[in-house]
């Protein structure tokens, strides 16, 4: 798993800085304290921790584990999540 990458997607999950690894330990189960110590670089996640995002995040354990994304395997990225759901909330979705 690519650190840089999860630590996008915890910033990508929490609604602001502050709510970051609470809203994310709340989707996983993984607590708050072990989340700040990977993002700072302190500490790494167990194998039970990477199943834990896994689960709770099936569509980005390719983009997690490699940055690239297969779209039409239903593995992609944050950022093309966002750029869908922004499509869908003005209507300029062709689906």
């Amino acid at each position: 798993m690519k650190r840089e990458n999860l630590i996008k997607l915890i910033d990508y999950v929490g609604s602001s800085p502050r709510k970051r690894f609470t809203e994310f330990e709340d989707k996983t189960g993984i607590n708050k304290d072990t989340l700040k110590q990977f993002y700072h670089g302190k500490q790494k996640l167990n194998h039970e921790n990477i199943n834990q995002i896994h689960e709770a995040f099936p569509e980005y354990v390719y983009w997690l584990a490699t940055g690239k994304t297969i779209p039409e395997a239903g593995q992609i990225s944050p950022e093309l999540d966002k750029i869908v759901e922004t499509y869908e909330d003005t209507g300029m979705d062709t689906q």
